[in-house]
């Protein structure tokens, strides 16, 4: 299991190559669970940002980039549970959806259902976000048996036991 924490600057150039050091580093690695998880500063799509008003060149660049990304390392968007943004400017004008979780197929294989939930703004500008795996309690499980495991003789004794 691979769990990043990132924090990604501004720039473009930056953040392209944080992007590369991470796909360098999952090329490396044997592992198959990933979470990478933090600030990317940067949207998905357009409509996460709210306020700011960047070229529109510069910011198709850079969500185009980021979706680029995220399909080359194969991660999937947690769903975000509790909210639509996850930064917001002091004075309210401007929110963006910045923050998030990224996981891996084989994460969610692991851990499925998992969601992502907006926790409120206490000494940052960024919502804190909490991974959580929703499990579905179905009750008691039932007993299943294969009817060739009734010819041994041991069979009644072991189902007792048990």
């Amino acid at each position: 299991m691979a769990i990043f924490n990132v924090y990604s600057l501004c720039d473009f150039d930056e953040k392209v190559g944080m992007w590369e050091e991470l796909i360098n580093v999952k090329l490396g690695e044997a592992c198959r669970q990933w979470c990478v998880l933090g600030d990317f500063n940067v949207v998905r799509k357009i409509n996460e940002r709210r306020g700011l008003n960047p070229t529109r060149n510069t910011e198709l660049r850079e969500v185009q980039g980021f979706n680029k990304f995220i399909e080359f390392m194969e991660l999937v968007d947690v769903p975000l549970i509790g909210g639509k943004y996850t930064w917001y400017k002091e004075n309210g004008k401007a929110k963006n959806r910045i923050d998030r979780v990224l996981v891996s197929l084989e994460w969610l294989d692991y851990w499925p259902n998992s969601k992502q939930y907006i926790k409120g703004r206490l000494v940052s500008n960024h919502c804190a976000l909490l991974l959580k795996p929703i499990m579905i309690d179905w009750g008691p499980k039932p007993f299943r048996t294969m009817d060739i495991w009734k010819s041994d003789p041991t069979f009644k004794k072991v189902v007792k036991q048990s």
